[in-house]
């Protein structure tokens, strides 16, 4: 999977939706390092009756093993915030807004056995397997913070690294993991979302 610092004019494209990003309730500053360019299925936008896209994180994995995403260069949040600028198009024909809420998206590591002695010269076992969860709920949010309609989806996606894989092919796996997460992820959600949000979203 190929990686690539966004454009400008990828860049005036999310100002222009105000996607705002909000971590256990505090705002971030994104800067333009901070949004990797991902290469998702292709997706047909969806227009949605909002002025803006508000990104929200409900769950932070923790720093600490077998967890690996505060890890990655490339992370759930930097996935949601792709995903919502490709598939929603904001039409301002209301003072709604759309939230897009990762309620879980980590990625943990599982070690694998691996062959010793002399037939372990002679192989290259797989020797850790990587899991991924992700649960997203999208909602329409009158200007005094009420649900009008929401709908939500989870994915689980694997991949596993060979014996003496580098930093850099776990990062390559890891990013992988996070667009295929969304892949899943949109072919359960947006099912969901044209039928139970039908009125906000087509």
């Amino acid at each position: 999977m190929s990686i690539v610092l966004p454009s400008a004019a990828r860049l005036l494209q999310m100002a222009f939706l105000g996607i705002a990003l909000t971590v256990a309730g505090a705002p971030v500053v994104l800067k333009a390092q901070d949004t990797p360019s991902l290469l998702f299925a292709d997706k047909t936008a969806l227009n949605v009756d909002a002025t803006s896209l508000d990104l929200q994180i409900q769950d932070i994995p923790p720093r600490e093993y077998p967890h690996v995403n505060y890890r990655s260069n490339v992370r759930f949040e930097d996935g949601a915030r792709e995903w919502a600028a490709k598939r929603f198009m904001l039409t301002g024909n209301s003072v709604n807004k759309l939230r897009v809420t990762i309620r879980k998206g980590d990625i943990t590591e599982k070690p694998l056995p691996v062959k010793k002695g002399f037939k372990g010269l002679f192989t290259k076992d797989q020797e850790a397997e990587y899991s991924a969860v992700l649960d997203v709920e999208v909602a329409v949010i009158d200007p005094n913070g009420m649900v009008l309609s929401s709908a939500s989806g989870k994915s689980l996606s694997t991949r596993t690294v060979t014996e003496g894989s580098t930093e850099a092919d776990k990062q390559q796996v890891w990013a992988g993991l996070v667009v295929s997460s969304f892949d899943e992820l949109d072919t359960a959600l947006i099912p969901q979302i044209r039928q139970a949000m039908g009125r906000y979203i087509r």
